[in-house]
């Protein structure tokens, strides 16, 4: 079975201890294993059961601070030996035992992965990291209703995690059981509107739908609750997330704008625009904002000052409403299909055209 959604984003810290290891260990991890070797030498187990258990968590922390050494020296087999280790030694070890299960199932290993989670789950069942990898496990083995059972139980102790969130969402779709998962999301944002996450997994939904506007709104919700919450890139122009090269100026004019800051805004962009060389970015992000303050005059200002070969769609679009407004239909039409052009089944712009084509229609039996 291939790997799914959750079994991906689990994975993602362990990417680099993923590549193949070197086919001889390198000085440190030798010195380490010498190091290992005289403590087990010299070390005796204590007479009581409480100062053995004491002695074997000790060694257990000693093993696995080893595993991730080696790890994040790509040295993938010697990190695996002392994960099993450190397991061996501490049952209760609930980090060891999802850190091996994470390796297993990075190499498809799902049975064995299955075996590690199950323990890591069993020592520490409230931990919702653990029960995402017991979940992912569940999932690889052919148990998807278990897995559902793991993630829905865990999700009431993190409710407030954006990529928790995702992940139950993705695990659905994996499943191909888009009912439940358009369940889960009505039910997140009919409970907990407040949450970013609640609307970063209903923009992930839509998205999925093809949605991209209602996608668009919903990412934008979510930023404005948590503007670090993460947005898919094909989105970025949608939510007027900026790059991270951009003007620092241009991207805190984006975020204003946003956020629904619109004076903020206005005051960033004509800051901009007072320079010697304005970014088209600057007059569009402007005239946005004159639209959205009811100064149509200064919208269109500013967006003359753009090529129409650079506008994008949301410039054609915002063109159109304006041409609309002064009744100008030919005008309004051009821009709607340039806006469709870039972006086909731009519902928006199919609506605008749609009237402009009614207008136009009712002018000609006048």
């Amino acid at each position: 079975m291939k790997a799914n959604a959750i079994q991906l984003t689990i994975l993602a810290a362990f990417a680099g201890a993923c590549s193949s290891s070197p086919s001889q260990p390198k000085p440190e991890q030798v010195n380490e294993t010498r190091t290992i070797s005289r403590t087990n030498a010299v070390t005796a187990r204590p007479a009581s059961s409480k100062d053995a258990g004491e002695w074997n968590e000790a060694r257990g922390g000693l093993l696995r601070t080893f595993a991730f050494r080696a790890l994040d020296r790509d040295l993938l087999e010697e990190g695996r030996q002392y994960l099993a280790q450190a397991c061996e030694a501490d049952p209760n070890d609930s980090t060891s035992h999802a850190a091996l299960a994470r390796l297993y199932l990075a190499e498809g290993d799902a049975q064995s992965a299955l075996v590690y989670a199950s323990r890591a789950s069993a020592a520490a069942p409230t931990d919702p990291e653990v029960n995402l990898v017991y979940a992912a496990a569940l999932a690889e083995t052919n148990q998807p209703s278990k897995a559902t059972e793991q993630l829905e139980q865990s999700w009431a102790s993190v409710s407030s995690d954006p990529e928790f969130a995702r992940s139950i969402l993705m695990h659905y779709a994996t499943m191909g059981d888009s009912e439940r998962a358009q369940d889960f999301v009505t039910k997140e944002l009919t409970e907990n509107p407040e949450l970013a996450g609640s609307w970063a997994a209903a923009g992930d939904l839509m998205l999925a739908e093809g949605d991209m506007e209602g996608a668009a709104a919903s990412y934008q919700h979510a930023l404005k609750i948590d503007p670090t919450v993460y947005t898919p890139p094909s989105m970025d122009d949608y939510v007027g997330r900026v790059s991270r090269n951009e003007d620092p100026i241009l991207a805190s004019a984006r975020a204003a704008e946003v956020a629904g800051n619109w004076q903020e805004a206005v005051n960033l962009y004509q800051f901009m625009v007072g320079k010697e060389s304005v970014p088209p970015a600057a007059h569009l992000g402007l005239a946005r904002c004159f639209s959205q303050l009811n100064r149509p005059q200064e919208a269109e200002l500013q967006l003359s000052q753009v090529d129409p070969g650079v506008r994008g769609w949301r410039g054609h679009l915002l063109q159109a409403r304006l041409d609309i407004a002064a009744s100008r239909w030919s005008n309004a039409r051009t821009s709607c299909l340039l806006a469709l052009e870039e972006r086909p089944g731009l519902r928006s712009a199919e609506l605008l055209l749609q009237f402009v084509t009614e207008k136009e229609e009712a002018a000609k039996v006048k």
